[in-house]
């Protein structure tokens, strides 16, 4: 059988790169739940929008706290919201992980397009009650959630320590995850560049592109994946950021899920 594939479509290429580049997870929100058309849009889009086969996207309009454990990975910053976007996967697939970071990104830029704060949550979540709480099937698997809502005007001092911790802000350089970066086309290095601010757990950045010999990208991570929050999922999320940088960079073209370390090949068709 051949490596599954996402054909082209249309993308809001333009609306998303903005939000990528202006977006920051916010860890403290006003009490009120997401209301009014941004909200109702959010939900039409995460109903709608589907490039994989079995991942999705759901909101929460109202988030029972009992989903969040009120930690990050333990030590990463109390969060909680309430709203949520919950990242849901298809666990008989390999590359689950991935698909579901991919379509999770996306609402996750779509809502923050309309105007909402959000942040990826994996190690601080109750599975359990969120796959209660949907009626998910057996094979379902909560990948991740992201906080959901408004962030409060200015971030708190819990907020900006918290960035201080993990260096939130902190990127690797191009050359790093893509080696040969200077020499690359205009469009790949547009797409390494959105890549490199895509959102990851504990700002780790597993991600390493390569060049293909048919002119193409690859995208794999770097070491052992990790049994909480897959690597797969991260790099799902930096697969859309570099989508969005070389369509922005006039290059359109299709991604083929891989296996193994090897997560996803860029394919330009025009």
């Amino acid at each position: 059988m051949n490596p599954p594939v996402i054909t082209d479509y249309e993308l809001p290429v333009a609306r998303w790169a903005t939000a990528a580049r202006v977006r920051r997870s916010r860890r403290a929100y006003e009490p009120q739940p997401i209301a009014g058309v941004e909200a109702g849009r959010l939900e039409a889009f995460c109903r709608e929008y589907a490039p994989f086969d079995g991942a999705r996207a759901v909101v929460l309009v109202e988030a029972p706290p009992k989903i969040f454990t009120g930690w990050l990975l333990g030590v990463y910053g109390k969060v909680s919201s309430p709203s949520a976007l919950v990242f849901v996967g298809d666990r008989r697939l390999p590359d689950a992980a991935a698909r579901a970071g991919y379509t999770g990104e996306a609402a996750v830029l779509e809502a923050t397009a309309l105007g909402m704060s959000t942040c990826w949550i994996g190690g601080g979540v109750r599975r359990a009650a969120v796959t209660s709480l949907l009626g998910l099937n057996a094979h379902e698997h909560v990948y991740s959630i992201s906080a959901l809502g408004y962030g409060r005007d200015h971030a708190t001092v819990g907020e900006r320590a918290t960035a201080g911790m993990v260096r939130a802000h902190a990127r690797r350089s191009p050359d790093a995850i893509a080696p040969g970066y200077d020499a690359w086309p205009d469009w790949a290095r547009a797409g390494v560049e959105l890549a490199r601010i895509a959102p990851s757990a504990t700002n780790r950045q597993p991600w390493l592109f390569t060049q293909t010999d048919d002119g193409g990208v690859r995208l794999s991570f770097e070491g052992s994946d990790t049994p909480v929050i897959s690597k797969r999922l991260d790099c799902g999320i930096a697969m859309l950021h570099f989508e969005l940088g070389a369509r922005e960079a006039g290059a359109v073209g299709s991604w083929e899920l891989l296996s193994g370390r090897d997560v996803a090949r860029w394919r330009v068709s025009r």
